[in-house]
C-alpha cells in the first residue's frame, strides 16, 4: 500500500495549479507584486537597518511605475535593476553616512577632550595617574607632569589614557 504522501488527490492538484497561476510571469510582473514587495522590503529593512535590503526599494518602486504604465516584463526587469542599482550606489552610501554622522561619544570615547587631575606624577615615557571624574586611570605624557596638574585627556588606549598640559 502507498504512503498518503505519495498519493494524488484533488487537493493537491488544486494546491499546484493555484501555485503555478501565481508563478505566472503576468501576476509575478504586476503592479501589484512590485509593491507588496516594495513594502516587504521596507519592513525587511526596517528591521536589519543595515541600509542594504532597502536599497533595493527605489527598483521595485520603479518597477512598479513601469507595470502600471503597461511596459512589459522586459520593461519592468531593466526598470528594477537599473532603480536597484541607484539605490546601492548612489542611495546607499548618502544613508549610511547620514546614519553615522553627529552622536555623542560614549563609555571611554567620551574621555578624550575631559579635563582630569594628576594623582602620581607622570615621567617622560613613565606611567603615572590622573583623576578623571570620579575614577582614576592609568597616565602617559609626552611631558614630566607633577601631582596636582591639570591635564587633558588626548587618547584612551586599553586601560590607560594620554594626557597633555591642560594649562
Amino acid at each position: 500500500m502507498l504512503s498518503p504522501f505519495f498519493t494524488q488527490n484533488e487537493e493537491s492538484l488544486g494546491f499546484l495549479s493555484q501555485l503555478a497561476e501565481f508563478m505566472a510571469p503576468e501576476t509575478l510582473l504586476s503592479w501589484e507584486f512590485w509593491a507588496i514587495l516594495s513594502v516587504v522590503l521596507l519592513v525587511a529593512e526596517v528591521i536589519t537597518a543595515g541600509f542594504l535590503v532597502g536599497a533595493f526599494v527605489p527598483g521595485t518602486a520603479l518597477a512598479t511605475l513601469l507595470a502600471a504604465l503597461g511596459l512589459g516584463m522586459e520593461a519592468q526587469l531593466w526598470g528594477f535593476v537599473g532603480g536597484t542599482l541607484v539605490g546601492l550606489f548612489f542611495l546607499r552610501p548618502i544613508w549610511v553616512k547620514k546614519a553615522q554622522a553627529g552622536g555623542e561619544p560614549s563609555n571611554v570615547d567620551a574621555l578624550v577632550g575631559q579635563k582630569a587631575t594628576v594623582t602620581e606624577a607622570i615621567t617622560v615615557g613613565g606611567i603615572g595617574r590622573v583623576r578623571i571624574r570620579s575614577e582614576e586611570w592609568r597616565a602617559h605624557s609626552e611631558t614630566p607632569l607633577d601631582a596636582g596638574a591639570l591635564v587633558r585627556v588626548t587618547c584612551v588606549e586599553g586601560n590607560s589614557v594620554t594626557v597633555e598640559s591642560a594649562q
